[in-house]
């Protein structure tokens, strides 16, 4: 059993291992938006989507009942799993892969990254949480560099990338309300139980409608893209990376496991201009800047700056 120091906290080496896996799950979500854009390009993005959620929800049932984790939840808890699994994994990966054709993968990570200030909108809302002066401070700053991301998109004009731009703000909005949902039934099911049932069922409402728009393209076959994009969406970002995540918190804290997350629109952006030649127009770089400028910001516990400002 490791030793604690008088701190009370884990030793150093134990949480460096969490932290390097933290690290590797960033890097396979980063990588993640490259992958699906490719695979959805390339086939259909229904099949695609019931397919991949489906399956990573199963493995990652499965890992918990492994390792001696529970999976059994209460009705009221199921439901609400499952009603938030539609919309946080079902409708959420329609709105975001579907997108994917029409802008860049790395402006798409930069359009998912303002979910944080979705979320805590979508709390105050419903009167779950207050919002805090520094989020709405780095709110601010992150909607003006949405709005230049956007802008260097073409989303000012009438082309598809506005339709793009649109729909993928609108998962960001599926994804808030499915973190919402996860933080009223996590503390009674495990993380590990919601994301699973959340994976499997919505995956599942996705099936019919995927085998419907398989059938109507003539059934192509899976290009080597798609399958691949298939197998490191289901192995890799769903299965892995929410484990490695997860198993994180505990060691090293949520707050700091959460802030790791800064890297991955910058990796996104990185990654989909090496493997796709993807460029970011200049305002859209200043725009991604602010957005993690926001997003920095609106994690402080008071008005960044403000004692400077005093």
């Amino acid at each position: 059993m490791p030793r604690r120091n008088l701190m009370g906290r884990r030793p150093t080496s134990v949480r460096a291992v969490a932290e390097v896996g933290v690290l590797v799950a960033m890097l396979i979500w980063a990588a993640n938006f490259t992958v699906v854009k490719a695979a959805v390009t390339a086939w259909p993005v229904l099949p695609f989507s019931a397919i991949r959620i489906t399956a990573a929800g199963l493995i990652v049932l499965l890992w918990t009942q492994l390792r001696g984790g529970s999976i059994r939840m209460a009705p009221r808890d199921l439901l609400i799993t499952g009603a938030f699994g539609v919309i946080g994994q079902g409708t959420y990966q329609l709105l975001w892969a579907g997108s994917l054709g029409t802008i860049n993968a790395g402006t798409s990570a930069l359009l998912i990254s303002v979910t944080p200030f979705l979320t805590a909108i979508f709390a105050a809302l419903f009167r779950i949480d207050p919002l805090r002066p520094a989020t709405v401070a780095g709110g601010l700053i992150a909607f003006a560099g949405v709005t230049a991301v956007a802008l260097g998109e073409g989303a000012g004009a009438f082309g598809g990338t506005t339709a793009g731009v649109t729909a993928t703000l609108l998962a960001a909005a599926c994804w808030a309300s499915y973190l919402l949902a996860g933080a009223r039934v996590i503390p009674r099911t495990g993380a590990l139980a919601f994301t699973g049932w959340s994976m499997v069922i919505g995956g599942a409402v996705l099936i019919p409608f995927g085998a419907s728009q398989w059938t109507d393209l003539g059934s192509p076959a899976i290009p080597a893209v798609a399958l691949f994009g298939i197998l490191y969406a289901t192995f890799g970002s769903s299965s892995l990376a929410n484990v490695l995540y997860f198993t994180a918190v505990p060691v090293v804290g949520p707050a700091r496991v959460a802030s790791f997350q800064l890297l991955v629109p910058f990796l996104a952006v990185v990654i989909s201009a090496v493997v796709l030649g993807e460029a970011l127009e200049p305002v859209q770089a200043i725009g991604g800047a602010l957005i993690l400028l926001g997003i920095w910001a609106g994690r402080q516990t008071q008005l960044p700056f403000r004692r400077r400002l005093r």
